[in-house]
């Protein structure tokens, strides 16, 4: 028996120096690697009360607490994607108490896999309750962000009215100032067409206030209207195309019209009247005297919805006559 304990011994302290070496070597990896793969992050998250039938949450003290997370880099960056909330389960069914709720790990909700609660700040919440009603609040118009490339916007949204339910004292309160919620804006920066977009409806008080709303969006019709504008150009020149050679053989009554241009408002009002080309195609006239139409021509690259002239034709008459 000690035969076999020396030689274990001897096993053990053989290459002594390589063994403690590759020892030294394995934890050196160790933490280099979990220092590569743990990072940690601290996010404000909203508290919320665990539903209980009739009750409400008229304040919660503080509204959000400070949660540090730890996980990889991608589990943490991940983290901005989700909707994390901070579910607590009050002991109190009574409206009017309150009480101090403890926060912990678990209450944290909507975190991927992966990524733990290391740290909560404050560890406590206070949550003072409200008997729970429910009532009907109109909806704000939704505020507009940018412009658009052209045109003015005009809004359809739809539901206007829709049913708030939370704490009797805040909904009571909001419905005696005429409060309106809001929603997320409409960004219309940069549009040339029309569009629609759904967009949620925001809590009162910016998130501080715990309420549901249903429904929890609006659904909002965007049309970008362009402003048409008529535009009068008098005493246009009307030019004569002719056969190679006899362009003074002919002149036409009247010598000048009048030019409307219909279409976007800046676009009909930055066309400069010596740009304008109006004529008359003579080339295969072969009476003495002929009605023509008048044909109109804007500068390269300007497009209207409509032109015209007026008179939309002249009498072409030769010099001969």
């Amino acid at each position: 028996m000690s035969s076999d304990r020396e030689k274990g011994n001897l096993g053990i302290l053989t290459d002594w120096r390589w063994k403690l070496m590759a020892l030294v070597l394995a934890v050196a990896v160790f933490y280099t690697v979990r220092s590569k793969i743990s990072h940690v992050t601290t996010i404000a998250v909203p508290v919320e009360m665990e539903k209980v039938p009739g009750l409400a949450v008229l304040k919660a003290e503080p509204f959000s607490v400070r949660v540090t997370f730890r996980g990889t880099y991608m589990d943490l960056q991940a983290l901005s994607g989700h909707e994390l909330r901070v579910v607590l389960r009050p002991r109190s069914a009574d409206s009017g108490e309150s009480e101090m709720v403890p926060v912990r790990g678990r209450d944290i909700i909507g975190r991927p896999d992966g990524v733990r609660v290391v740290g909560v700040e404050p560890d406590r919440v206070r949550l003072t309750f409200d008997r729970q009603i429910s009532l009907s609040l109109p909806v704000a118009p939704p505020l507009v962000e940018g412009r658009p490339l052209r045109g003015r916007v005009e809004m359809k949204y739809d539901p206007h009215t829709v049913t708030v339910k939370g704490a009797r004292r805040q909904l009571e309160a909001l419905k005696a100032a005429d409060y309106h919620l809001l929603t997320e804006p409409i960004n219309v920066e940069g549009c040339v067409q029309s569009f629609t977009k759904t967009v949620r409806i925001a809590t009162p008080s910016g998130g501080a206030m715990q309420a549901d709303i249903s429904p929890a969006e609006v659904a909002v019709t965007v049309n970008i209207n362009t402003e048409q504008s008529t535009r009068e150009i008098r005493n246009v020149p009307v030019l004569v195309v002719a056969a190679t050679g006899r362009k003074n053989d002919w002149w036409v009554e009247p010598p000048v019209v009048q030019v409307r241009l219909t279409g976007r408002a800046e676009v009909v009002q930055a066309v400069d009247p010596d740009s304008l080309l109006v004529l008359v195609d003579a080339r295969k006239t072969v009476l003495d005297s002929e009605m023509l139409p008048v044909l109109i021509y804007l500068p390269t690259g300007v497009t209207v919805d409509a032109m015209e002239s007026d008179p939309p034709g002249v009498m072409m008459m030769h010099n001969g006559d």
